[in-house]
């Protein structure tokens, strides 16, 4: 029987463990936290609660170190870039972004109408504007961090509205690396028809933190499965809308399962080097994460934001009241439930509302993670090597140094050794070289090899 520490959970997610744990007919440990097989975290930090200091060695926790780190909207923006310096089709995922005020002089050449500005850190909505100019770009930044993202201006409509798609993901493990995709998910509305020249955030904004202020926002029914007139809805419910419509359902979700998957490759090295071990098959922690995607016109599917944190809330307002929600708590409940009895064991995937993602997309197979390997190997005791020595300790296994000039590892060992650069620099430095030898990467990276 499973038993749970929530003691560091707040608010309606606790709720929605207290009915899950009781529902499954599991245990809260309450004040005996040593006692717990899960920890379960509200905060997107892995600190679990004030005990994790003395955490028995085989208790699980929902997080995964790194992933928060890579979850802020400009870190994912830097992911995504650096992985396409080695596989440009990851940039057809994700819409063209630019962070500000790093790639202010690149903004200068853009139509910043065409674009939609977001704090890095925030959420639900809060502070996103569409910018008019550069000059009012930056009156209205300031010093916060931005992302400035090109605005989907043709997404597909349902009833004339804008609408969003919010999936879930199950990390499993690191080690080797699992993912797992709920079949189910949220469809979130627009309470306002769209225009495109009219920035009604009604209109544009699909948060439900936005729209649940509008009087007009009509929140889902009891009947959730088959519900097409709420402003929050479910994924069963969207795909009815399209059958109804001619349209493929499965198709289209090939599509998006597509899409995750390309998105979870290429996350992957930089969870392992932002979780700064290179052991993670040490660690059995698993981790939900949220992925808000939109269609456009023709369907096609692009990754707007990740959220280490998805919210776990299961209440609502109606009529000015504040009360559980069936519908946030049937989708909710089937995510965490299912992930947990994925994690611990107690179930099959199959057996579950999870999807999982398969080989047959390679997660793993893709060089960014063979030059993390080298990022390692080489950083290992740098401020010991000399250079002639760095050169030697590079002619291990694989590799074929006689390839490469001698001034390419005096460039390796200088930024090792002076600059200590981090992976994603590194990773720009492989691509200077490749460039500078005038071969194709694909044969510098044969050369590097492990």
């Amino acid at each position: 029987m499973l038993k749970f520490d929530i003691s560091n959970v707040k608010g309606s997610e606790k709720t929605l463990l207290k009915m899950i744990i009781e529902k499954q007919n599991w245990i809260d440990c309450g004040e005996q936290h040593s006692k717990a097989k899960i920890v379960w975290n509200q905060r997107k930090q892995d600190k679990c609660s004030k005990y994790s200091i003395n955490r028995p060695r085989l208790q699980i926790s929902n997080k995964i170190k790194g992933i928060a780190t890579i979850s802020q909207k400009a870190s994912t923006k830097q992911c995504l870039s650096t992985f396409a310096l080695f596989y440009p089709e990851i940039n057809e995922i994700y819409p063209e972004t630019y962070i500000y005020p790093q790639d202010r002089n690149l903004l200068y050449s853009k139509n910043l109408n065409l674009f939609i500005a977001k704090p890095s850190n925030g959420s639900e909505g809060k502070g996103i504007f569409f910018p008019n100019s550069m000059n009012d770009l930056v009156k209205k930044a300031g010093l916060e961090q931005l992302v400035i993202q090109k605005y989907i201006d043709n997404p597909m409509l349902l009833d004339n509205k804008k609408f969003d798609l919010r999936f879930y993901i199950l990390i499993h493990k690191l080690n080797p690396y699992i993912c797992y995709l709920n079949k189910e998910g949220l469809v979130r509305i627009c309470v306002d028809a769209y225009e495109k020249n009219n920035k009604n955030q009604f209109a544009h904004l699909t948060n439900y933190a936005i729209n649940c202020e509008n009087s007009n926002y009509v929140p889902c029914s009891n009947d959730f499965i088959n519900d097409n007139q709420s402003n929050k809805q479910s994924f069963s419910a969207f795909r009815q809308t399209l059958q109804k419509n001619g349209q493929d359902d499965q198709i289209l979700f090939q599509n998006i399962e597509n899409l995750i998957a390309q998105f979870m490759k290429a996350i992957y090295p930089f969870i392992l080097y932002h979780s700064k071990s290179d052991k993670s098959e040490q660690s059995q922690n698993f981790c939900i994460i949220g992925l808000d995607i939109i269609l456009n016109s023709e369907g096609q599917p692009f990754i707007l934001e990740m959220n280490s944190s998805p919210s776990l809330q299961i209440t609502q307002y109606k009529n000015n009241k504040e009360e559980i929600s069936p519908f946030d708590f049937y989708v909710k409940e089937l995510v965490v439930t299912d992930a947990i009895l994925i994690a611990t064991n107690k179930k099959e995937w199959n057996d579950t509302s999870y999807k999982l993602l398969s080989d047959e997309y390679q997660l793993v197979n893709n060089s960014v993670l063979e030059l993390l390997n080298l990022f390692w190997y080489c950083g290992k005791g740098m401020k010991t090597l000399s250079c002639s020595q760095f050169c030697k300790i590079s002619n291990f296994s694989g590799m074929l140094n006689d390839n490469l000039q001698r001034v390419e590892y005096q460039i390796l060992f200088c930024k090792f050794q002076v600059q200590r650069i981090n992976f994603y620099q590194f990773l720009e430095l492989i691509i200077a070289i490749q460039k500078r030898m005038n071969i194709q990467l694909h044969n510098l990276l044969e050369m590097i090899r492990i």
